[in-house]
């Protein structure tokens, strides 16, 4: 069983989601979110994915994501009704991975609605069968491995607000909207005394939602 992947770009195609990777020598074909290809680096860039394999009995297709969290999320999606790979993948494309957690624990339908193949039925379906199972994924992006995007620290933010930061980015928020949004929940009163890191990171994801 394939864990992860790390090796050099050497393909990338958007319109099917799949980027090529060399590992060793063996090019190995890896199905991703949209999402999850614009972390991936470049052609000749080093990419680390984990990886998912899904095999059949007429085919066996490598599945790639930029964090554990993203893969987590993707093999929930798999376990919905009706929900296969091909939807489950939309559906990570169809947000910033932070985003679509909050739109899942928060049962919007609307606006799951709006992911190409997400029909109302369906919709209805992911959010009946994952109810409370999205709630930790908030917290995942600490589990980032060291190919994915890590916000750099910058002088005046404590060791905590650097970490809230790296969470936020490695679920896929830019860094700029990162820094207004933990600026404001700063502002308005968290500090390092009062708070715990998840506390941080439910404020300053609130501030991101309110955008």
């Amino acid at each position: 069983m394939i864990g992860w992947l790390s090796g050099v770009v050497v393909a990338r195609d958007p319109a099917q989601g799949v980027v090529v990777i060399n590992v060793g020598g063996v090019g190995y074909e890896v199905r991703v979110s949209m999402q999850t290809l614009a972390a991936v680096g470049d052609l000749d860039e080093l990419c680390t994915l984990w990886i998912h394999t899904y095999a059949r009995e007429d085919a066996l297709t490598l599945f790639g994501f930029a964090s554990p969290a993203e893969k987590r999320l993707f093999l929930l999606l798999l376990g919905v009704p009706k929900v296969g790979p091909k939807h489950a993948l939309a559906a990570l494309g169809g947000f910033p991975f932070a985003e679509l957690v909050e739109h899942l624990r928060q049962g919007r339908e609307d606006q799951l609605q709006k992911i190409p193949g997400v029909g109302k039925k369906t919709a209805e379906q992911i959010l009946l069968s994952l109810g409370d199972k999205v709630g930790e994924l908030v917290m995942a992006g600490e589990d980032v491995p060291g190919a994915a995007i890590r916000a750099p620290r910058q002088d005046g933010g404590s060791a905590m607000q650097d970490e809230a930061k790296t969470v936020l980015v490695g679920l896929g928020w830019r860094i700029k909207e990162v820094e207004a949004a933990l600026a404001r929940a700063v502002a308005a009163g968290w500090s390092d005394d009062a708070g715990a890191l998840d506390d941080l990171v439910r404020r300053t994801l609130a501030h991101l939602m309110d955008r």
